[in-house]
C-alpha cells in the first residue's frame, strides 16, 4: 500500500487530524508500539521522519545583528531587511505559507528599486518597531515563535498589499488563488487520487487558455525582435 493510500485511509476514517499536529512522540517501544504525549499508543509498521527544514546562514557574519531563534530569522522589516544593515543586506525567499513565485518576485523588485534608489526604506528605529509591533500582535495571538514567517496562504490581504505598497507589482489574479483552492479541495477528497484529477471551473480554463495565448504571443514577439536584430547585425557586417 503506497504512503498517499494510507494517509487517505487515515483521514478519511478520522484517524489523524489533517488540520492539526500529531500528539508528540513520548517513546518508542521494542514492540513496535508508538506512545504519545497524552498517553495513547498505536501499533506503527513504519516511522517516517518529517522534519520539516530549519533556516540556517553559517556564511553568514552579521555580529548578532541577524540571528536564528527557534526558526524565527530576525529582526526582519516585512521579512526582508534587517533594519540595522539595510538596505545592504537583505533576505528573499524566508516566508513560508505564501503565493511563493508571485511573492518572492514582488521582493526582489522592492530589494532592487530599494538598491538602485528609486525607493527608500523608513528610518531604522522606524523598521525596528513595526518588526516589534509584529513580533508582539504574534504573541498576544498566541503564534509560536518559530511560526514567524508563516504567512497564510488563503488570506490574500498581505499579499496583495505587500506588491502594491513595496514595489507596485499587480497582485495574484484572482483565478490563480481559485486553482490553488480548488486543488487543496481535490486533494482533501481524495489524496490518492488528486493529482489525476480536476475540478476546474470554466473562470479557471478560460484565465489558463488565456496566460497560455498570452504567453504564446510574448514568445513570438521575443523570436521576431531576436531575427530582426540577427538581420541587422547581418547587413551591417556586409
Amino acid at each position: 500500500m503506497s504512503i498517499s493510500t494510507c494517509m487517505h485511509t487515515c483521514m478519511q476514517n478520522e484517524m489523524i487530524d489533517p488540520s492539526g499536529n500529531v500528539n508528540q512522540v513520548e517513546r518508542l517501544c521494542e514492540d513496535g508500539r508508538v506512545v504519545f504525549g497524552d498517553g495513547s499508543s498505536i501499533l506503527a509498521d513504519t516511522i517516517i521522519y518529517c522534519t520539516g527544514f530549519s533556516y540556517s546562514f553559517p556564511f553568514l557574519d552579521t555580529e548578532g545583528a541577524v540571528t536564528v531563534d527557534d526558526n524565527r530569522v530576525g529582526p526582519l522589516f516585512e521579512h526582508v531587511f534587517p533594519p540595522s544593515l539595510a538596505p545592504s543586506l537583505s533576505f528573499i525567499g524566508i516566508p513560508i505559507k505564501v503565493f511563493a513565485p508571485w511573492f518572492f518576485e514582488a521582493q526582489a523588485k522592492w530589494v532592487a528599486q530599494v538598491l538602485s534608489g528609486k525607493r527608500t526604506l523608513p528610518p531604522e528605529e522606524e523598521m525596528m518597531r513595526s518588526v516589534e509591533e509584529y513580533y508582539g500582535a504574534r504573541e498576544i495571538a498566541g503564534v509560536p515563535k518559530k511560526y514567524t514567517h508563516d504567512v497564510s496562504l488563503f488570506d490574500t490581504t498581505y499579499i496583495d498589499e505587500f506588491g502594491g505598497k513595496y514595489c507596485d507589482f499587480p497582485g495574484v489574479e484572482k483565478w490563480r488563488y481559485e486553482l490553488l483552492v480548488s486543488s487543496f479541495v481535490t486533494m482533501l477528497d481524495n489524496l490518492e487520487t488528486f493529482l489525476d484529477e480536476y475540478k476546474d471551473s470554466d473562470s479557471i480554463r478560460k484565465s489558463v487558455e488565456e496566460w497560455r495565448l498570452s504567453a504564446q504571443q510574448a514568445q513570438a514577439a521575443t523570436r521576431a525582435a531576436t531575427k530582426k536584430q540577427s538581420l541587422g547585425l547581418l547587413e551591417q557586417a556586409q
